[in-house]
């Protein structure tokens, strides 16, 4: 290595402000390149690696090892994502008030999570839903949501809002006794010979049929864009 890059490589270092270890990790995922290069200067970069020093350094191959004037390399294109230029709703803001109904087991049964007699806990209200009336949640269990929705996952309801197919669902079934209600989670599939089609996610494909005359409610689970207002 000759004496010309070492110097360029230090001299642009600074120039930039930078650290050896730091541009080393971004370049290579170790933070010691730069450095061995700078201790052994009876070794040769591999031309990979230092093409991709390089690009740290805003420079080029050839102007580090002396080949070149031109110190400016290609310019990267500007970022599109920006951080955003407002402040996250406090968590005082949101009140905890949404009443969390019991869990929706993951389950390729019909009728696998139960209403448990009331209110189990309270959660917090998302900003979007401030004034959206009987919303409440659920937590799931179970593996046939995934990997949408996991074991422990929360998941806020509208009653109000009409769902679609391919909707996520809560369909709550009964069998006379208005103190034993049941309920299903899954995709809205299809409404088809007086039973719902629900599908889920695990194994892909999987579905399950409630017929009509058992259904109470079917409600739609909100997406994040709907409880964040995106």
């Amino acid at each position: 290595m000759s004496d010309i890059f070492r110097q360029r490589l230090e001299a642009r270092l600074e120039e930039l402000g930078l650290s050896a270890s730091k541009v080393s990790r971004s370049a290579t995922g170790s933070p010691d390149t730069i450095r061995s290069w700078l201790n052994h200067p009876e070794r040769s970069p591999r031309v990979d690696t230092l093409a991709k020093v390089a690009a740290e350094l805003d420079t080029t191959p050839e102007w580090l090892l002396g080949r070149s004037d031109i110190a400016e390399g290609p310019r990267r294109p500007a970022s599109d994502v920006r951080p955003a230029q407002i402040s996250p709703p406090s968590r005082d803001s949101m009140p905890a008030d949404v009443p969390v109904m019991g869990t929706a087991a993951g389950s390729l049964l019909s009728g696998s999570f139960q209403f448990q007699g009331g209110v189990i806990d309270y959660v917090r209200r998302p900003p979007a839903l401030s004034g959206a009336r009987d919303i409440y949640a659920l937590f799931v269990e179970g593996s046939s949501m995934e990997p949408r929705y996991f074991p422990g996952d929360l998941v806020y309801v509208n009653p109000h809002k009409p769902p679609r197919i391919t909707d996520v669902v809560i369909v709550q079934e009964g069998n006379g006794d208005p103190t034993a209600v049941t309920a299903s989670i899954g995709v809205l599939h299809k409404r088809a010979n007086g039973a719902v089609i629900l599908l889920k996610y695990n194994p892909a494909g999987a579905e399950i049929t409630i017929e009509m005359s058992r259904v109470i409610a079917i409600h739609k689970v909100l997406t994040p864009n709907e409880l964040f207002g995106i």
